[in-house]
C-alpha cells in the first residue's frame, strides 16, 4: 500500500501539533481509492470507502451531513458506507482516527465514467482534430478529470499512485487528457446537466491480458504456465527469468527449428551494425529497410581469468521493442519495453576466460526498431577486474521468417499479465460508476481467437468491482493497414468480430463501430470526436434513452437459399453507399478458401450470390485490416464487420 503522500490533509487533532506522520511515532491514516479534492462520486449509489489505520483504531467519517463510525480490524483495515447522494455539492469528506484527519474538499456527486484501453484511448485532446477550440472553451467546474498514472504492480493495490488527483476541466487540464473520454464527458455534461467525473486509466501498447486480474486470466484459460512463472517471479525473480528463458527457447526451437544460442556462431556472413545506433531500417540495408520482425545481434569479447571468475552485470542500453539475451549459450534476461534500459545480472560460471559471445534476439513490431544504445552505457561489469565496453563491434542477421511474436515475460507492463490492472484498476475496487468504455485490441490482433474470452472476463471483472449492472461500451477497432485485394485472413478483423460477438451476447454491453473513422496508414486516427459521439449514442441505446443500435447493426444468422445466402439485418434503414451493390462481402468454404461474392440489399435482407466453386461454410462482411465497406445503417453508421456460419 502506498504511503500517505496522497493525503490531502492529515492534521493533528491534539494540541495544534504538526500534521500526523511528521514524526517517527505518528500513525498514518490511509484512504483507498480516488477520494481527493475535486473528486466526483457516483450519485444514487451507496458509497463505500476503505483504508488502513492502526489495528483497533476508532474511525469517524463524514460526508454531506452523514457521519458514520467504525473500528479498524486486527490488520488495520477499515471501511465505512454512506447513503446515496443526489447530484450536487460541493461536499467535504472527512475521515479521522484519534490522531489524524484526512480531508478531501470540493467533492461533487454526479455520474462517473471509467475510460480504459491502450493508445487510442490514451490519445490526448491536443492531438485530435481541431483541438484549439475544444481546449480553449473547456473550462467547466462541474466536469472533473482524473488521469491514473501509468504504473504496474505484481499484486492488486488498494491505493492509486501518489500523484493521482482530480482536477476541474480547464484548458491546462484538458490538453493532455484522453480525447475520447473528454469529448464523451463534455456531451454528457450538456445533456444531463449534472456533474460528470471522468477517470482515464489507459496505457498505449498494452494488451488486454495486462489489465485482467489473475483469477480472470485463470478463468479465461490458456495461461497456466505464464501465471505459474509470474507466481515464481514474486518470490524469486532470478529463478523466474530462467524459467521464462526455457519457455522462450522451446517456443523458438518449435517455431524456427533452430537454436542459435547453442551453436558456435560463425559471424563471417553477418553484417556490421553501424557505429551510431539507430532504427535498423536506417542501416542502408535494402533487405531490412521496411522490415518488421526480428534481427539477431551478436558480439564477441575477451575476459581475463579474474574478470570471468565471478558474477557480473551487463548493461545494454535500449532496445525497441523487446529483447532476449544469451551469453555463451546461457539465457540472461529479457525485457518487452522500448523505454527501459537493459541491465541484467550474469551468474557465476556463465563467463569464461578468453573469448565470450553475446547473442541478442530483438523483435520490433511497429515503428523504429533494433539496438538503440547509447553506446557509452553498454558494458559488462565483472565483480573483479575492469569493465568491458560493449558500445561498438556488433553484427546482425535478419530473421525473415514471420512468427506469432512469441512469449513475453509475464511480469512486464504492456505485454505482461495482471500488472497494469493491479496498479491502475484494482485501487478503484468498490467505486460506483455510471458506465465504462474500453478502447483496446490493437495489441491482441496476433491472438484474435482468444480475444472474445478475455474481453468477457474483463467486463465481468469490472462489473464485480464497479456494479453488477454497469453498462460497458466496447470501441471496435478502426480500419488500419492494407486494403485486401483478395479475401484473406486478418487478425485485425478477428478482434473486431470478437468485439461484435461480446456485445451481441450481452444486453449491457454496447459496440461502437469505427471502421470508417480509421486511417489506412495511421494506427492512431485523430478523429476522436466521432468516436465519442457514437459512444454516447450507444450508451443512450443501452439505457433506452434512444433507439441507437448497441450491436453495430450486427446480424445473427446467415441462411443458404439455393445459390444465394440471405442475412436478415436488425431494425434500421440500410443503404449501400455509392453503389447498388454491397462490397467487401466474401464467402468461404470449410477449408478456409474464400472468394468475393456479389451482394445487394433487398430491404433489410443482405443477399449474396454464392461464388462459383465455393461450398459455403461462412460469410464475411467488411473483413480485413482496412477494407472499403459501403453498407451503412440510418445514413451515418457503418454496419459492423462480421463473420457468420452459413446454415
Amino acid at each position: 500500500m502506498r504511503q500517505a503522500a496522497r493525503t490531502l490533509a492529515a492534521l493533528a487533532l491534539l494540541g495544534g501539533c504538526q500534521a500526523a506522520g511528521a514524526g517517527p511515532s505518528a500513525a498514518q491514516l490511509l484512504v483507498d481509492g480516488a477520494y481527493t479534492d475535486h473528486a466526483v462520486v457516483q450519485r444514487g449509489a451507496n458509497l463505500q470507502i476503505a483504508g488502513k489505520a492502526d489495528p483497533g483504531a476508532a474511525i469517524t467519517a463524514s460526508l454531506a451531513g452523514q457521519t458514520v463510525e467504525t473500528r479498524a480490524g486486527p490488520d488495520g483495515a477499515w471501511s465505512v458506507s454512506f447513503d446515496p447522494l443526489q447530484a450536487g455539492g460541493p461536499y467535504e469528506l472527512s475521515i479521522s482516527d484519534a490522531t489524524t484527519r484526512y480531508t478531501a474538499e470540493d467533492i461533487l456527486a454526479g455520474d462517473v465514467l471509467l475510460c480504459s484501453g491502450q493508445s487510442n484511448m490514451e490519445y490526448p485532446v491536443y492531438r485530435a482534430l481541431n483541438p484549439d477550440s475544444a481546449i480553449s472553451e473547456s473550462a467547466d467546474d462541474s466536469l472533473r478529470l482524473l488521469t491514473v498514472p501509468q504504473e504496474t504492480a505484481l499484486s492488486p493495490q488498494s491505493q492509486l499512485p501518489e500523484e493521482a488527483s482530480w482536477a476541474p476541466a480547464s484548458p491546462e487540464n484538458v490538453r493532455d487528457f484522453s480525447a475520447v473520454c473528454y469529448f464523451m464527458g463534455e456531451r454528457l455534461r450538456a445533456e444531463r446537466g449534472i456533474p460528470i467525473g471522468l477517470i482515464d486509466s489507459s496505457w498505449g501498447g498494452s494488451q488486454i491480458e495486462a489489465w485482467l486480474p489473475q483469477a480472470r486470466l485463470e478463468a479465461a484459460g490458456g495461461f497456466d504456465e505464464s501465471l505459474a512463472t509470474l507466481d515464481l517471479y514474486r518470490e524469486d525473480p532470478d529463478a523466474a527469468m530462467k524459467a521464462y528463458g526455457a519457455v522462450w527457447e522451446r517456443w523458438w526451437t518449435a517455431e524456427h527449428e533452430s537454436a542459435p544460442w547453442e551453436a558456435k556462431l560463425d559471424l563471417s556472413s553477418w553484417k556490421r551494425v553501424p557505429e551510431q545506433f539507430a532504427d535498423w531500417k536506417a542501416y542502408g540495408d535494402a533487405d531490412i529497410e521496411t522490415h518488421l520482425g526480428r534481427l539477431w545481434f551478436a558480439r564477441r569479447f575477451d575476459l581475463t581469468e579474474e574478470q570471468a571468475a565471478g558474477p557480473a552485470t551487463i548493461s545494454l542500453g535500449l532496445f525497441d521493442d523487446s529483447d532476449a539475451v544469451w551469453i555463451n549459450g546461457e539465457f540472461i534476461g529479457s525485457t518487452s519495453s522500448w523505454t527501459d534500459h537493459r541491465v541484467y545480472p550474469v551468474d557465476p560460471g556463465v563467463l569464461k576466460a578468453g573469448e565470450n559471445t553475446i547473442l541478442i534476439n530483438v523483435l520490433n513490431s511497429y515503428g523504429p526498431g533494433g539496438m538503440m544504445g547509447p553506446g557509452e552505457v553498454m558494458q559488462l561489469e565483472p565483480e573483479a577486474g575492469e569493465a568491458v565496453p560493449l558500445g561498438s563491434g556488433w553484427s546482425y542477421k535478419a530473421v525473415m521468417q514471420a512468427d506469432d511474436g512469441g512469449p513475453r515475460p509475464p511480469w512486464e507492463s504492456v505485454t505482461g499479465y495482471t500488472t497494469i490492472g493491479n496498479a491502475m484498476i484494482a485501487p478503484l475496487h468498490g467505486t460506483p460508476m455510471s458506465a465504462a468504455i474500453w478502447y483496446q485490441g490493437e495489441s491482441n490482433t496476433g491472438r484474435a481467437d482468444a480475444y472474445e474470452g478475455l474481453l468477457d472476463q474483463l467486463i465481468a471483472g469490472w462489473r464485480s468491482n464497479f456494479g453488477s449492472d454497469l453498462p460497458v461500451l466496447v470501441v471496435q477497432l478502426p480500419g488500419y493497414g492494407a486494403m485486401p485485394e483478395l479475401p484473406s485472413e486478418s487478425g485485425w478483423a478477428g478482434v473486431q468480430d470478437a468485439q461484435r460477438r461480446v456485445a451481441l451476447a450481452d444486453p449491457l454491453t454496447g459496440l461502437v463501430t469505427t471502421m470508417d473513422v480509421g486511417h489506412r496508414t495511421d494506427i492512431h486516427p485523430p478523429d476522436k470526436l466521432t468516436v465519442a459521439m457514437r459512444a454516447v449514442d450507444v450508451l443512450d441505446g443501452l439505457s433506452g434513452a434512444s433507439d441507437a443500435s448497441t450491436t453495430g447493426y450486427s446480424p445473427v444468422t446467415a441462411v443458404r437459399d439455393g445459390g444465394s445466402i440471405k442475412i436478415d439485418l436488425p431494425e434500421g434503414d440500410y443503404t449501400s453507399i455509392s453503389s447498388d451493390r454491397v462490397i467487401s462481402v466474401s464467402v468461404c468454404n470449410a477449408a478456409g478458401q474464400c472468394d468475393w461474392a456479389d451482394a445487394r440489399l433487398d430491404g433489410r435482407t443482405l443477399v449474396a450470390t454464392v461464388p462459383e466453386g465455393i461450398e459455403p461454410a461462412t460469410i464475411r462482411h467488411c473483413w480485413g485490416d482496412a477494407p472499403i465497406c459501403n453498407l451503412y445503417a440510418d445514413g451515418i453508421i457503418p454496419v459492423t464487420p462480421f463473420q457468420l456460419d452459413v446454415r
